[in-house]
């Protein structure tokens, strides 16, 4: 029937329990699709009856297609939902579930990192077992997820991955289990049954995808990503009306000049937002209006996120926003000197990584690709003895950290450090204010011709890029 969009749900649960759907599809950022999933069945539900959940990751299609197709002895609507289903992946769906894949591993989510390659090998229609993956060749990935074969061994994937099919005998089926359901729904599913299908990433060239669109509901619940003005506008318009019906729940309120600390503390994650937002309605009690010492009392930023965001403000060269990461620190009761510590550590792996890159026979470039740097860059780099420790980050952590570094030079690295030094004399040997010590620090740094003012003299790193040493 068609392809809504979340602002669009509010208009579809008026209609939805006189109409005569079969199925409604759920695809976009995990959290989204469960809360509108739940407030269709909440809908749904009014007059009685039960929602059957599935977990797509160890579902038996055809076992599903036999209960959604078959009458129930139980009164009221059946809802059956299922998680995570992989009826609408498909090999082109591959890239993008790897890089959740990457991304949960680099984050040490263990559990998630498990999960998502799991669906990632289910998305080519493999078996799923330990050695999957690792002896697979590279015209075997390409032909299975549509994309090239990272160039890295993936012996580690068996620690995430469970003989979950092995030494199972495959069960001939007449035909695609896509095909299947289409051909139940054209039939029509009993009066009292509902299916309700969620899904992180959808082949949209399937047919089962085409023919839901086009005869049953479909809800897009993606957000754009990004930092762009676009992106971040939508991300907020979401936040702001997830923030919403959460307080809404308890009849409570939030004062608007708090809301933009709120979403900016929190970031774009709805899950965190709705969590701490039941947090600060707890902390309320019978108040009925959140109050800023609420909010600052159980929401101030974790220091790593904080200090990390303000090292990344500076590696983009965005002065105005440093000075606001800076200010929100202080605030929060980060000491000047482990601001300093922080800033210590990144300007120092930029001057490793600056001249690694100078110092390298094959040239990297920010444009250079992931694959590029793994194959050519990397190997050279790793061949070496002495900053083992440093490379054993995981390769596209790596990655990111040259591309930061490519953005600055030699000398404006240099420069920096003898700049972070005269800070921290400033901090530890003067009764200057630290906080005008840090804002000026960083005014400094991104002054075209700063000003030297270290406080002892620092001799220069090197006659030329390809000559610096740098001691571990």
């Amino acid at each position: 029937m068609a392809l809504l969009s979340l602002q669009q749900l509010p208009t579809l649960l008026e209609t939805l329990p006189r109409s005569q759907i079969g199925a409604v599809l759920f695809f976009g950022e995990p959290y989204l699709c469960r809360n509108a999933a739940g407030q269709i069945e909440e809908a749904l539900l009014a007059d009685g009856g039960i929602v059957h959940p599935i977990d797509g990751d160890e579902e038996n299609v055809h076992d599903t297609f036999a209960r959604i197709s078959s009458f129930s002895l139980l009164g009221g609507r059946q809802i059956y939902r299922v998680s995570n289903t992989r009826l609408l992946y498909s090999k082109h769906t591959g890239k993008a579930l790897w890089e959740r894949v990457v991304k949960a591993r680099i984050n040490g989510q263990d559990e998630q990192t498990g999960r998502a390659l799991t669906a990632f090998v289910r998305s080519a229609g493999l078996s799923v077992h330990k050695d999957v993956l690792k002896s697979m060749s590279a015209a075997q990935w390409k032909k299975c997820f549509a994309f090239a074969l990272p160039d890295e061994e993936l012996a580690w994937t068996a620690t995430y991955l469970r003989d979950t099919d092995r030494g199972k005998r495959a069960v001939p089926t007449a035909a695609n289990p896509g095909d299947v359901l289409i051909e139940l729904l054209e039939k029509g599913l009993p009066p009292a049954n509902m299916l309700l299908l969620l899904a992180s990433e959808v082949d949209k060239r399937k047919k089962l995808f085409k023919y839901l669109k086009e005869h049953e509901i479909i809800i897009d619940c993606s957000v754009a990503t990004g930092s762009g003005a676009k992106a971040r506008g939508e991300q907020e318009a979401v936040l702001r009306s997830l923030a919403a019906a959460t307080l809404k729940e308890q009849g409570k309120t939030l004062a608007p000049e708090l809301m933009p600390i709120l979403l900016d503390r929190v970031g774009f994650h709805p899950v965190a937002l709705v969590n701490e937002l039941r947090k600060l309605m707890l902390a309320a009690g019978e108040n009925t209006a959140i109050s800023r010492d609420d909010l600052d009392e159980l929401l101030g930023r974790t220091r790593q996120d904080a200090l990390y965001e303000l090292n990344g403000s500076i590696a983009e060269g965005n002065l105005a926003e440093a000075l606001v990461q800076l200010q929100r620190l202080l605030n929060n009761g980060i000491h000047p000197l482990a601001i300093m510590a922080s800033l210590r550590n990144f300007v120092r792996n930029a001057l490793l990584f600056r001249a690694l890159m100078d110092g390298c026979s094959t040239p990297f470039h920010p444009t250079m690709s992931f694959n590029s740097f793994q194959q050519q860059y990397l190997p050279q780099l790793q061949a070496g003895e002495t900053w083992k420790k440093e490379f054993s980050a995981h390769p596209y952590a790596l990655y990111n950290q040259f591309k930061d570094a490519a953005r600055g030079s030699l000398a404006q690295y240099s420069t920096w450090m003898e700049l972070l030094l005269a800070a921290e004399f400033r901090l530890k040997g003067s009764p200057a204010n630290a906080e005008l010590v840090l804002h000026r620090l960083l005014c400094s740094m991104f002054d075209p011709v700063p000003h030297r003012t270290s406080v002892i003299p620092l001799p220069p790193l090197a006659k030329s890029p390809a000559r610096i040493t740098i001691i571990p």
